[in-house]
């Protein structure tokens, strides 16, 4: 089950909840009740292997810059 962000339309609230799919149209705002939109942000990842560390000589695979 993912969690999602929500931001309530009425009082601004922000919160995040863990819920289904198919439910996730029917959350309310836990403050006030009020209906919530889906909040869409930046998401991360992480690079599996290698030692996490780069020289300053090489480029890490960034474009070549030293």
């Amino acid at each position: 089950m993912p969690n999602y962000d929500f931001q309530c339309l009425e009082c601004g609230h922000k919160f995040t909840k863990l819920v289904p799919l198919q439910e996730k149209d029917k959350v309310r705002c836990p403050e006030c009740g009020g209906h919530v939109k889906q909040l869409f942000g930046s998401f991360g990842f992480a690079v599996k292997g290698g030692s996490g560390s780069c020289s300053s000589s090489s480029s890490c695979g960034f474009g070549g810059f030293s």
